[in-house]
């Protein structure tokens, strides 16, 4: 995606256009799970085949309707990995950004409390002085 695409806003389906996705499926969840569609009861979500965030649009071949826990896995599950990929290869999002260098804006550790130490066994001490020979 570039920053010149331009994401489409989401439209939702006219009654007819519901009525016309219910025909063409039979009465049935597009994802392929074979349950009968119950919008009054279980609740029917439309789905964009292609997510409006990878450049689909709100036409009706792009629609599809689902069964809410159908929706929300095709949502998880491949929507939102393919949107999150397409935005790290955009340089939109710093999930796969390179790190940067030490005093170039990075925040800087605290450091370790020199005074204590940690033994083998987990147990955290304080750390032994060392004798300074004053002759």
């Amino acid at each position: 995606m570039t920053p010149a695409a331009q994401i489409e806003k989401r439209r939702p389906l006219t009654r007819a256009e519901f009525g016309q996705l219910m025909i063409d499926q039979e009465g049935r969840c597009a994802c392929g799970c074979g349950e009968k569609l119950q919008p009054m009861t279980e609740g029917v979500i439309d789905e964009h085949l292609r997510a409006l965030a990878l450049l689909g649009t709100n036409a009706l071949e792009n629609r599809a309707l689902y069964r809410k826990p159908c929706a929300r896995k095709k949502t998880d599950e491949q929507d939102t990995p393919r949107i999150a990929k397409a935005k790290a290869q955009a340089g939109e999002t710093g999930q796969y950004a390179r790190r940067q260098k030490r005093g170039q804006g990075s925040i800087q550790s605290r450091g370790f409390d020199k005074t204590r130490t940690k033994r083998f066994d987990g147990s955290v001490v304080a750390r032994p002085q060392k004798a300074h020979d004053h002759a």
